[in-house]
């Protein structure tokens, strides 16, 4: 077989924005060198293959492989064709179709980063759903994304790093979490607000307010999931009172700026009933229910993110989602006997059984 080193070449250089010449002062060559690689016509000398690679942002591996290495674009396709078979024939077909393109691509770190985690967001429609199952996908998946950490590819090191956290810590291997989580870079700036004084000084105002609505909303988002962390162990700790502010806390910076987190409505939800306090726990459930009902990400007369932009259109997958969670949902059993309880979940049984198309091709 005829190895495809310039051809991987072109394509990683490229991938950079490089021209032949920025490459060839990486790696200590002439342009004429980098020229002849690219074309066939000699192959680079094997001390000069590391140096290459690391240029490139790829593994030697990648760089020899034997097929050609695949392309942005069609990792794409391979991404959006797994994530339509997940939802169109189920999470059985999704999970086979990832594991069978990563064996015919074995060498292909790019498209073991992008379809390895697919199987995590269609989990929960999956029939059959015991922990022994779950585990199994998890601990192949962690396999998968040690692939891509031992890949050496700076490019998904630390998003790889954070998606290995969770992996072992729902494997309840948490040394190995544990020592992952020393080996992230303790951040000591916030590289985005820097970037958006950079954006605002350039004059480049459109680019600046993105980046600070994108830095707003995912604040908030983990702002959100610690208010529900304070709030469950106040639960357990059996303070509910103090549970009972810490859960309308976080659901009034929901409503406030306008955001769709829907653990917040959970948690108000399971603590008044807890309080006893049915009537409200109701009405904050018809209040959920409504908004999966009516769920949007269309943010264009939010004033905090009007710029923010590429949710799907069709978000018949996402309330399915949502809506199975509150029928599996334990947190509501001390309602379940009420008749507003019974109405409000017949409107969401229709999106659960719905075919969906968020994910065509």
């Amino acid at each position: 077989m005829e190895l495809n080193i310039g051809e991987i070449i072109i394509e990683k250089r490229k991938e950079k924005g490089w021209t032949q010449e920025q490459l060839a002062n990486a790696v200590g060559v002439s342009t004429p060198a980098v020229s002849k690689w690219e074309t066939g016509s000699t192959y680079p000398d094997i001390t000069l293959l590391s140096p290459i690679a690391r240029a490139l942002n790829i593994s030697v591996n990648e760089l020899l492989s034997y097929e050609k290495v695949l392309s942005e674009e069609k990792v794409n396709e391979l991404r959006k064709k797994a994530l339509h078979i997940y939802e169109s024939q189920g999470f059985n077909a999704g999970w086979e179709f990832c594991q069978k393109v990563i064996q015919e691509y074995p060498n292909s770190i790019a498209l073991k980063f992008n379809i390895g985690g697919l199987f995590q967001s269609f989990m929960l429609l999956k029939e059959d759903r015991n922990k022994e199952k779950i585990k199994m996908y998890y601990k192949k998946a962690a396999e998968i994304y040690e692939d891509v950490l031992n890949s050496g590819n700076q490019k998904y090191t630390y998003t790889a790093t954070t998606i290995l956290i969770v992996y072992y810590t729902v494997l309840d291997e948490l040394d190995k979490a544990e020592k992952l989580l020393e080996r992230l870079p303790k951040e000591k700036i916030d590289t985005d607000m820097l970037s958006a004084s950079i954006y605002a000084l350039r004059n480049k105002k459109d680019e600046a307010i993105k980046l600070t609505q994108e830095m707003i909303k995912r604040n908030l988002s983990r702002i959100s999931q610690s208010l529900d962390i304070l709030c469950a162990y106040a639960h357990e700790e059996e303070n509910i009172d103090k549970a009972y502010l810490l859960a309308k806390i976080n659901f009034e910076m929901t409503k406030l700026f306008d955001v769709k987190e829907g653990a917040a409505y959970y948690y108000m939800i399971k603590i008044l009933s807890l309080k006893g306090d049915i009537e409200n726990a109701l009405h904050y459930f018809e209040e959920h229910v409504k908004s999966i009902l009516e769920l949007s990400y269309d943010y264009s007369n939010n004033p905090v993110f009007d710029k923010l932009n590429g949710y799907p259109n069709d978000l018949s997958y996402i309330k399915k989602v949502l809506a199975q969670s509150i029928l599996e949902g334990e947190g509501y059993d001390t309602l379940k006997n009420e008749p507003r309880y019974k109405e409000a979940v017949s409107k969401l049984k229709p999106l659960v059984d719905a075919e969906t198309n968020t994910f065509s091709e």
